[in-house]
């Protein structure tokens, strides 16, 4: 039975999320090629602006991976988008111009399909993009005990967010198309590095004073470390910042 609920429960919520309207963004990394980051930025440039405009298709983005075991590499994403665009066919010369523009210079690899999800997410300004974000990517322990009990440790932080009318946003995706090992996304736009002075990473400064003068003292450490601590497989830190 657990196994039978472990598969059913990504389904069902990615099911939900389907039947609704919904955020999405397709990204991959663009692993680069040694000292071609100028020819590769350039190309991508080049591409983006001749067919991902947010004319005809979903705009497309670039960002500089500063972190993480992807830093050095770029990050490469199209969207707010739907899965009906997927539909639509590359003409020849779209595809040609990516491998004259992008190929020689970088793989692509690890595509995603970024499915925001709405209750995990605080985003009080509506925004879609970040120019610069942190992103923390966590891989959740196989199993619906540890997925349950994750999402329910973000889901809270999220409702503090909303009770102390923070202006720090999160914005969480999920991976529409698991591998096997559930993850979820948890994005931060920032506009300066300073931000990131005196150990703050995405969460506003004190915090979990504020989170614990609603769930109570000690809640911060037993419904959110602890609980990342024990159903997890550890969590990255992505700093990204956008080539413009």
């Amino acid at each position: 039975m657990k196994r039978i609920l472990g598969f059913l429960i990504p389904l069902l919520t990615c099911g939900t999320l389907f039947a609704q309207d919904y955020v999405m963004f397709q990204s991959s990394i663009l692993k680069l090629r040694a000292g071609e980051n100028a020819k590769l930025q350039a190309g991508v440039k080049k591409h983006n602006d001749k067919y991902h405009n947010g004319k005809d298709r979903p705009k497309a983005y670039l960002w500089y991976i500063n972190t993480g075991p992807n830093s050095g590499n770029y990050s490469w994403a199209t969207g707010p988008m739907k899965f009906s665009h997927m539909d639509q066919t590359l003409k020849d010369d779209h595809v040609k111009d990516w491998e004259k523009n992008v190929s020689p210079y970088a793989d692509e690899t690890n595509v995603v399909f970024m499915m925001r999800d709405e209750e995990m997410t605080y985003n009080p300004k509506n925004e879609v993009v970040g120019e610069n974000i942190l992103m923390k990517r966590i891989p959740i322990k196989n199993g619906p005990k540890h997925v349950e009990a994750v999402e329910e440790a973000v889901t809270k932080i999220a409702r503090a967010l909303r009770r102390t009318r923070s202006n720090i946003a999160r914005r969480v995706y999920r991976d529409a198309f698991p591998d096997g090992h559930e993850e979820i996304m948890l994005v931060y736009p920032f506009s300066s590095w300073t931000e990131f002075e005196g150990g703050v990473r995405g969460l506003p400064e004190g915090f979990q004073d504020s989170y614990e003068k609603i769930y109570g003292k000690g809640s911060f450490r037993k419904e959110v470390m602890d609980v990342l601590a024990t159903h997890t497989d550890g969590i990255s830190h992505e700093v990204m910042t956008m080539v413009k």
